[in-house]
């Protein structure tokens, strides 16, 4: 295991910054996501820390070795790369074992290591077949078992579910969360699925152009986002301009013309957001309830436009005035267009940022 220390970490293709001063520590034993758009820089910072590219400013660290021009194979890392590359020609005893071999461990230590990761990433009885008579999970198994054989301190995956169907990604990527834990191996993962970066990780980064927006853990970056990408790239989310009418430490209330609404914000941003200063007002689908509940909260009468089934819930596109907003409801109780019904928000999920 290892813990891995970005700083000021730059780099530059011709005019395009794909990092962008990246300070960030990454702990020992966690499961790190980082998260974001195409082009964002994600995937670039996790071949920064390979050791596939090197840095044009800033030093990586591996604990407290400075690994900023080491080579790859110096690091004590393996990479699981988002089309898996495996060797089609191998078996799958072969594909697994080829990091063994070329370090020349002994063939009764490499039969027990493949034998063991095999019972890990649950493909016994696999060994002789080939990629091509593989689905694409047990292939993604194969390759995330290559990269576990050879016992790296640092476990990095780029992308390794986005070939897969929707039930699969689902399945592989609670294996992956399973087998890190089992491990308390240090990982960094990429996606540029929110769901995906939700469920699997201890912490996330949320990136764009290059920089991290916000890093915490998934409960703090989806509740408690730090500006208006990560509020909006993280979930589905309202977000009504209003103008401040009056605050209470980190309460603001907000006049977004259909309302005067009270909300919170985050303490960094007592100064910016003061009286009749313009703010966002973030309003998460999920948080509306049928009932006021016990805090304090916003109530808000609308009219339906439509309605959508969705399984566990119903969401239903409503007006309120010439705003429109979209609502979680309930799926046992039936709205129709033209319907008038009340919905309320609790205060503290009524989130306040600078525009």
């Amino acid at each position: 295991m290892v813990k891995v220390r970005l700083e000021g970490i730059t780099k530059i293709y011709g005019n395009i910054v794909a990092v962008d001063n990246m300070t960030l520590e990454i702990r020992d034993g966690e499961l790190f996501t980082f998260l974001g758009p195409s082009g964002c820089g994600k995937t670039t910072t996790l071949r920064l820390i390979a050791g596939f590219e090197y840095p044009d400013k800033g030093k990586i660290y591996l604990d407290e070795e400075d690994a900023t021009y080491m080579k790859p194979y110096q690091r004590g890392t393996a990479m699981v790369f988002q089309n898996y590359a495996l060797w089609p020609h191998m078996t799958v005893f072969d594909n697994i074992a080829y990091g063994l071999k070329l370090r020349k461990i002994p063939k009764s230590e490499i039969k027990e290591r493949v034998k063991r990761v095999l019972e890990l990433v649950k493909l016994e009885g696999m060994e002789n077949r080939y990629p091509t008579q593989l689905s694409g999970g047990q292939q993604q198994r194969v390759a995330l078992a290559r990269a576990l054989v050879v016992e790296p301190k640092l476990l990095l995956l780029d992308e390794p579910l986005s070939n897969l169907d929707a039930k699969l990604r689902v399945e592989m990527r609670e294996e992956i969360k399973r087998i890190q834990k089992e491990l308390g191996i240090t990982t960094i993962y990429v996606t540029h699925d929110q769901e995906e970066a939700l469920t699997i990780s201890d912490r996330i980064a949320v990136l764009n152009k290059g920089k991290v927006q916000q890093a915490g853990t998934p409960f703090e970056v989806y509740n408690r986002p730090r500006n208006m990408f990560v509020a909006t790239f993280l979930g589905r989310s309202n977000v009504v301009e209003g103008t401040v009418v009056e605050t209470s430490g980190t309460k603001v209330k907000v006049d977004v013309g259909f309302a005067e609404l009270w909300g919170v914000t985050r303490e960094e941003y007592l100064e910016a957001v003061q009286k009749e200063t313009k703010v966002g007002v973030v309003l998460r689908p999920e948080h509306f309830t049928r009932l006021p509940g016990e805090n304090e909260f916003n109530e808000l009468q609308l009219k339906v436009i439509f309605t959508m089934f969705a399984g566990m819930r119903q969401e239903v596109k409503a007006l309120i005035d010439d705003t429109e907003l979209l609502i979680y409801y309930p799926p046992t109780i039936i709205l129709h267009p033209g319907d008038i019904f009340k919905v309320y928000i609790p205060v503290e999920d009524t989130i306040v940022l600078p525009l």
